[in-house]
């Protein structure tokens, strides 16, 4: 098994060690993610997605201290830089909620034509597909939050690729995820 040792760009310290993933590994996360999507019946509706978002900015909430020592150790960040992040995640999972209420569908009246006389066009929204997310290392927790939630919200299954400077940020995000109640194979 291959690691990554994540060290503090302000004092070169050992921040902790995070596992690299193989190549097959790499396939075998794309392939589940991808299959968790194609199966349409475990699809989350989105009173679920809606619950475990309210349930990651609880808990994102309850461990503002532990995420902002996070973000300030592995990217060597002020702490209040860091905090500043952490809460910008917060709001960021708060807009993804917001926004899903009004991700619905429309209903067009027709009657543009004598065929169409009488006639109602509906359009509806649904997720295309497996996202992958790439992250940056400047704003690792922050950038993770707002390439992945909104993916969730929408109802996609999201890999995420963090830079390898901040992969603990990321990493934290997806057992965040995990704790709130996302299941296997969506993140």
């Amino acid at each position: 098994m291959s690691t990554i040792e994540v060290t503090s760009p302000f004092d070169g310290k050992v921040v902790g060690t995070v596992k690299f993933s193989t190549f097959e590994e790499v396939e075998g996360a794309i392939d589940l993610a991808h299959k968790t999507f194609l199966d349409t019946a475990n699809w989350l509706p989105k009173y679920k997605r809606v619950e475990i978002l309210e349930n990651v900015m609880k808990i994102m909430s309850s461990q503002v201290e532990e995420l902002t020592l996070l973000c300030a150790s592995e990217g060597g960040k002020p702490y209040i830089d860091s905090k500043v992040e952490v809460h910008r995640a917060i709001n960021g999972v708060k807009l993804a909620i917001e926004h899903l209420g009004a991700f619905e569908g429309k209903e067009i009246a027709m009657g543009h034509t004598v065929s169409s006389a009488n006639r109602m066009a509906y359009t509806f929204k649904e997720p295309i597909g497996v996202v992958a997310a790439v992250s940056a290392f400047n704003h690792p927790f922050n950038l993770a939050v707002h390439q992945v939630i909104p993916a969730i919200a929408v109802g996609c299954s999201v890999i995420i690729k963090p830079a390898t400077q901040t992969p603990m940020s990321a990493i934290r995000l997806v057992e965040i995820l995990k704790e709130a109640g996302l299941p296997n194979g969506w993140a």
